[in-house]
């Protein structure tokens, strides 16, 4: 038995020999959502859990304790009027948090800030009073919001192949069909890779024949965990002619810059014939010169 556990059965010892001493009508009792929760990746999620409350008896002595379910790991104690954090588990350090405040309402919810994959699982909510003791048990499951996807497309003469990606959590449902044709249902190809931080990062990757390129594709995914949906919808045929009027436009770039060579080259050519002419017409005119001279 740790020494956190030791001090928190001392302290019940003591309410309990209290609470024999004084006349309370009316049960205690300990209340938690029995909805599952889901926490969102590093954003912060409440806990929520409240107890009874006796608005003749001080709050000085309230013992407020959550922990793991499956490990029994401390995630935030407070007991004496205050935190007692000595037992906490490192992954929640510096992450959690209760509502003083909000004691004398019955209210010993918890705030977890920064969600984590590991945070998801089952957590316990013990509260003891003067009045009693009493615990609830909370379900809590991770998601992350899949990210703005990035498409690649690479064209070919006869094919064509686009390549999604996109990451979140959990696995999502993806879908690839024909905007004209929803039951047109197409296959691709798909991988995901779990990260270090426990998010998925997929790849799909579809590929396309001439007899496929005819319609606008709309791809979608899904996560129902956070009922989130991201669809995208685009034209091979509008790409293969953006890319065709680029070739055309290079082509082109290409002639104009070689007729340009050309007609350089030959006023270069043109100039050095003139150059020449004059020169064999001024040595004919200097050998004349001489011969009349003799």
């Amino acid at each position: 038995m740790n020494s956190d556990l030791k001090e928190r059965m001392k302290y019940l010892l003591y309410m309990q020999i209290m609470s024999a001493q004084v006349l309370i009508s009316g049960a205690f009792d300990v209340a938690v959502s029995k909805t599952t929760l889901v926490g969102i990746h590093r954003q912060s999620i409440v806990l929520g859990c409240s107890f009874t409350v006796d608005s003749r008896l001080p709050l000085d002595h309230v013992i407020i304790t959550w922990q793991r379910a499956e490990t029994n790991d401390v995630v935030h104690s407070y007991y004496y009027g205050k935190d007692q954090l000595s037992q906490q588990n490192e992954q929640y350090s510096g992450r959690t948090s209760l509502f003083p405040e909000e004691f004398k309402h019955g209210n010993a919810s918890l705030k977890l800030a920064g969600m984590t994959a590991e945070d998801a699982g089952e957590y316990v909510c013990f509260v003891g009073n003067i009045l009693g003791s009493a615990k609830g048990t909370i379900s809590l499951k991770f998601a992350a919001y899949y990210r703005d996807p990035q498409l690649f497309i690479k064209l070919k003469p006869s094919s064509s192949t686009i390549i999604l990606e996109s990451q979140g959590y959990p696995e999502p449902s993806i879908f690839w069909y024909c905007a004209e044709d929803k039951n047109v249902s197409l296959q691709p190809e798909i991988s995901f890779v779990k990260s270090e931080d426990g998010l998925y990062s997929f790849q799909s990757i579809l590929k396309l024949d001439n007899t496929m390129m005819n319609c606008n594709h709309v791809v979608e995914i899904q996560n129902s965990l956070v009922n989130q949906t991201v669809t995208r919808k685009f034209n091979i045929l509008l790409q293969q002619q953006d890319i065709q009027n680029q070739n055309f436009n290079k082509n082109m770039w290409i002639a104009l810059n070689s007729c340009t060579i050309l007609i350089f080259v030959a006023i270069i050519i043109l100039i050095l014939l003139i150059c020449r002419s004059k020169q064999a017409q001024q040595q004919e005119i200097e050998e004349k010169a001489k011969c009349e001279f003799i």
